[in-house]
């Protein structure tokens, strides 16, 4: 038996009732039920993810759609055989995990996501005005890849889709942290939206001014100088104007005086404009 990892209820569960399935997505297929994992084959754990991945967008799948994208290479004939095989595995697990319609599939609506349960926490934090749960702070949620070790053109695009919203919700949270004065925190959440894409300025714009929030000026300078060498190396191009003023000037939050960093080919910045 293998323990399953936390994934909050959307929903109360009545003393009795049937076990919430959970389905998990990021960093690979598994299914829970109650602390047990449950194997399924892998035709099955596709027609999973596929309904997964449509309730996320508030629609069901017709029978024709789903088997053109995962049994696209197979006929009509034997593709929707390939489907009642999965939905039969499917639900000898559990008869609730899909539900299905003469023409219409769907994710049961008592299985959690968590995939939903990231972009629930990314909608509030992109949201300006919306109130957070108490978990919101927490950006483990917001970090791992869709199914990363399949092979599928339809993932593509979600994979994408993903990695943008965590970028924007990762960086949201860094925001806030700070503004909070919640510095360790800010500082993950900023790094982890680095680790996701490495030449995101955004990110390293929001380390730097942690940094000197903190007063820390030799690591916002040591931050700067790996961008700078990074993005040098990898598309022959420096750090926006944006960036490089806030070594310039001083932005009312941090020390003055700055020590002065060398870029990659360019002249040494300081914190004083050169004479002209």
């Amino acid at each position: 038996m293998t323990s399953a990892p936390s994934l909050p209820a959307p929903g109360f569960s009545a003393p009795g009732a049937a076990v919430q399935p959970r389905l998990y997505l990021l960093n690979g297929f598994s299914l829970f039920l109650a602390e047990d994992r449950v194997r399924l084959p892998l035709h099955a754990q596709r027609v999973l993810a596929f309904l997964a991945l449509a309730r996320q967008d508030g629609v069901k799948c017709s029978r024709d759609a789903l088997v053109g994208r995962l049994w696209a290479d197979s006929s009509t004939d034997h593709a929707h055989g390939s489907l009642r095989t999965a939905l039969w595995r499917i639900r000898s697990v559990q008869q609730d995990l899909v539900s299905a319609g003469r023409s219409e599939l769907a994710l049961g609506a008592s299985v959690a996501v968590d995939l939903q349960q990231c972009r629930d926490q990314a909608t509030r934090l992109l949201a300006q005005d919306a109130d957070l749960f108490p978990g919101d702070i927490n950006s483990s949620p917001l970090t791992g890849e869709l199914l990363p070790a399949w092979d599928e053109d339809w993932l593509l695009v979600e994979r994408e889709r993903l990695r943008q919203t965590q970028l924007h919700a990762l960086e949201a949270l860094a925001v806030r942290l700070r503004k909070l004065r919640r510095y360790p925190e800010a500082m993950d959440a900023a790094l982890r939206a680095k680790a996701i894409e490495p030449l995101r300025e955004s990110a390293h714009a929001i380390l730097i001014d942690v940094c000197f929030d903190e007063g820390n000026i030799a690591a916002a300078h040591a931050y700067l100088r790996q961008y700078s060498t990074l993005l040098d190396a990898e598309l022959g191009l420096r750090p926006s104007p944006q960036l490089l003023d806030r070594f310039r000037t001083d932005p009312g939050h941090a020390p003055s005086g700055r020590p002065a960093v060398a870029l990659p080919g360019a002249p040494l910045l300081s914190g004083s404009a050169p004479a002209v």
